[in-house]
């Protein structure tokens, strides 16, 4: 008979004693990333890299390069960023890979903000769950190996941001548009390209951005970027 030994996995927020044969070979996942923030790309990538279960096969900036390289080197699963670069439709681009017609690979969508309804959305894409990109390093990676076996097929969504009250940059004050330009600015976005996403006047977004300057207590955009870059991937240190 085969001896089993206990194997953690995270499911939600709880982690769940499961049995593997101890003669078992680990299986290998093939990853993707995609997201259009290099240093959390590299980071994230170096982080799951650690991991003998995985082979993180590729990562890009675009989802037009991720469709170049995808024939060329399949994976298993995709990580895809919620909100990419203008012209950009992460929730699109879920729905088409999760399709039978493309083999069914797996998506699991990683975000920097906690909207409810990018939740749902994500879900109805048909991602298999929704990591805050500010999870501590263990549970991230402990989230990605869970969705990225999973065999069960069974329609389940695993919301790893059940529980959190709060935003990311919550702490500062900001109000729920401001969030959606901190979140523009943490990717670059000129005030023009912001007042363009958002549907409002350029006039309208310098005041947002000044306001977010001001409770962030930084003196311009690259000192603003600069802090939330780093909030983004601090996380990454708290295994």
């Amino acid at each position: 008979m085969v001896s089993a030994v206990p194997t953690l996995f995270l499911v939600g927020r709880r982690l769940l004693h499961c049995h593997q044969p101890s003669d078992r070979p680990a299986r290998l996942i093939r990853l993707g990333i995609v997201d259009d923030h290099p240093t959390f790309r590299v980071g994230l990538r170096r982080l799951l890299e650690q991991e003998k279960e995985i082979t993180v096969a590729w990562d890009k900036g675009t989802l037009s390069e991720m469709e170049e390289v995808m024939a060329a080197s399949p994976v298993d699963a995709v990580l895809m960023d919620l909100s990419l670069g203008p012209n950009e439709d992460s929730l699109a681009a879920t729905r088409r890979l999760v399709d039978k017609k493309k083999a069914g690979i797996k998506v699991i969508v990683i975000s920097a903000s906690f909207d409810p309804d990018a939740v749902t959305a994500a879900r109805q894409a048909g991602a298999l769950g929704y990591l805050p990109k500010d999870l501590p390093a263990a549970e991230m990676v402990a989230a990605v190996k869970t969705l990225a076996l999973d065999q069960s097929n069974n329609g389940g969504f695993a919301d790893f941001a059940i529980g959190r009250k709060s935003t990311p940059h919550s702490s500062y004050g900001l109000t729920k548009r401001e969030l959606e330009v901190v979140s523009l600015l943490r990717r670059g976005r000129t005030n023009r390209e912001i007042a363009l996403d958002l549907g409002v006047s350029v006039t309208t977004v310098n005041k947002h951005v000044q306001q977010v300057l001001k409770k962030l207590k930084v003196r311009n955009r690259a000192q603003a970027q600069a802090r939330l870059h780093h909030e983004a991937l601090v996380g990454f240190s708290k295994a």
